[in-house]
């Protein structure tokens, strides 16, 4: 018995029994030997046995078999003479009793662990989360407030958990939360506090579930977008017990224009009121919560998902693995191979992972991703599954392609002559310099054009500018078919254009002038109606010098030009070194 009970209230416990026992004996022989009752009394011998059996459970099983055996003892010592029958059932019930209570009391006691498991499950959830959210209870007191809140907020759990202080996370002055309003049970106040938002909805999939975008200046240094979802959380009778309240970050999203609007189912447990597609597996990969927002993502319903591990249809044509399933077997070593150069370790949340991927499986034209996968402990510190969250990012990301095309075409626009299409003269001395110095490190030819259209200023002054002008497009249309890969062609200033000749020697570019020479003469123009005018250019070619300056080289061949001028126009000129 000294091993059994061992604490300081196992001792009272003891005593009280012991009391009880004791005070049934002294009653029991009071009705036997003083009122000479026929049966022996034994009633009273019920309570201790089933304090016993409640309180120790197996344990104290001691007490109704110690029991039974001195009802069997004192039957052979003192009634002997009367059948033992009466007393052996009174004996099996004395151990019966004790055997339901101590079974009912284990019971009981599991069915509290498993509640308490079931509460701590759903805290590693939220804290898990990379989606900064909180939960009240039906007094409005905070009773989580995870650390990507934390993170959000700038005020620690320890500060707000246990009060209704969470509105300071976002207002300047008292007023109630989204989360507030639902646990009032006044749900059409919802969107009449939030009447300036730039958003307020309700979710018809959802009961008691509301989505808002709002800006809040007290958050940072700048004040933040925020889209927030509140959703209650009922227990398996349908009673209010909280509401959930999940926020991100959109500011760059508003600032860009880019503000995606997302009508999602939210459910009434924690994951499944998150408007942001979620699932969560267990240590086996079996999927235990797949929400509506994923449901709408994939095109897979949850029922048909739910305890499989077939996960990994919803994102590929074939079976691989998840970021959640490399996290549930701990093969951290293996996230690079299948997430290369995609992926980064969270500094917030210690084993989660973020990455961004094309998924072309997804949808009719394919999808980008953003992914969080998080691994889940216990309160013992045991991995018991893993959460992963997923955003589309296809409008950010076609922005963002938009965007670079948008760069490239300005920056296309800023180098380029209208006119002509030919490159601007400012690009001509930037790739001048590049090519002269990749010919000097290298030790290869580099030769230089310069054109000239004979008589021009007379033509546009008989014809105008508008005929002017066609003759300008007309010579870029000639250079640009006459150009190589390598060349590049530039309209220098007024009826002046270069080309740039890498990787080519002073014959070379002597042929390629002679080309443009002559296909430009059989060019034929109409200033008016019954006039055929043909124009001409002089060319002026040279070929650098290794290590030269380029104002020598720039000089030599205007010179060789203007002696194409000087010899009759019409002719092409090589200035030699």
């Amino acid at each position: 018995m000294s091993g059994i009970f061992k604490t300081k209230e196992d001792t009272y416990k003891l005593a009280i029994i012991t009391a009880l026992v004791v005070t049934a004996c002294f009653i029991t022989l009071y009705f036997y030997v003083m009122l000479e009752y026929s049966s022996v009394f034994t009633h009273l011998f019920y309570i201790p046995i089933i304090l016993a059996s409640f309180w120790w459970k197996k344990k104290g099983l001691v007490v109704p078999f110690l029991l039974a055996t001195l009802l069997i003892i004192s039957h052979i010592l003192f009634r002997s003479q009367v059948t033992i029958f009466d007393d052996l059932f009174r004996a099996i019930i004395f151990v019966t009793i004790g055997l339901v209570f101590a079974f009912m009391s284990e019971r009981i006691d599991r069915t509290r662990e498993a509640l308490v498991e079931n509460e701590q499950t759903l805290q590693s959830i939220l804290a898990g989360s990379p989606i900064p959210a909180f939960v009240i209870d039906t007094t409005h007191k905070v009773t989580h407030w995870n650390k990507a809140l934390e993170e959000m907020s700038g005020i620690k759990a320890d500060d707000v958990v246990g009060t209704n202080q969470h509105w300071k996370a976002f207002y300047n002055e008292e007023r109630p939360c989204m989360a507030d309003l639902l646990i009032n049970e006044r749900p059409e106040d919802v969107c009449i506090w939030y009447d300036d938002a730039a958003s307020c909805n309700q979710f018809e999939l959802v009961d008691q579930s509301y989505e808002a975008t709002d800006f809040f200046p007290a958050l940072g240094y700048e004040g933040k977008w925020l889209r927030f979802t509140a959703a209650t959380l009922k227990d398996s009778r349908g009673q209010l017990m909280g509401v959930i309240e999940t926020l991100e970050d959109i500011t760059d999203r508003m600032n860009t224009g880019e503000a995606l609007k997302e009508s999602e189912q939210r459910l009434k447990t924690v994951l499944e009121g998150s408007p942001i597609p979620t699932f969560v597996i267990d240590r086996d990969h079996k999927v235990l919560y797949w929400n509506k927002a994923l449901e709408e993502m994939s095109g897979i319903k949850a029922d048909e998902v739910i305890g499989t591990n077939q996960q990994w249809r919803a994102f590929y044509d074939r079976e691989r693995p998840c970021m959640g399933d490399l996290l549930v077997d701990g093969t951290l070593d293996e996230i690079p191979r299948w997430y290369v150069g995609k992926f980064h370790k969270l500094q917030l949340i210690e084993e989660a992972y973020d990455a961004t991927d094309f998924f072309p499986a997804l949808g009719s034209g394919g999808k980008w991703l953003r992914f969080t996968a998080a691994a889940l402990r216990n309160s013992k510190g045991t991995l018991f599954g893993a959460v992963e969250t997923l955003e589309d990012i296809t409008a950010r990301k076609l922005a963002e392609e938009a965007l670079k095309e948008s760069e490239m075409r300005y920056m296309e626009l800023s180098i380029t002559d209208a006119l002509t299409k030919l490159f601007n003269s400012r690009h001509f001395y930037s790739q001048l310099k590049a090519e002269a110095e990749r010919a000097n490190r290298y030790n290869h030819p580099l030769s230089l054009l310069l054109l000239d259209i004979d008589d021009f200023k007379d033509f546009n002054d008989t014809y105008g500018h508008l005929e002017g002008d066609e003759v300008l497009t007309r010579i870029g249309k000639v250079i640009q078919r006459c150009l190589r890969a390598t060349d590049s062609g530039y309209r220098y200033g007024g009826e002046e254009f270069t080309l740039i000749l890498p990787e080519t020697k002073g014959e070379a570019a002597i042929a390629l002038a002679e080309r443009i020479r002559e296909e430009f003469e059989t060019e034929a123009f109409y200033p008016r109606h019954d006039e055929k005018v043909h124009k001409t250019v002089s060319i002026g070619v040279t070929e650098a010098i290794a290590g030269e300056d380029l104002s020598r080289l720039l000089r030599r061949v205007d010179e060789g030009m203007y002696m194409a001028k000087r010899q009759g126009k019409n002719r092409v000129y090589y200035a030699q070194h």
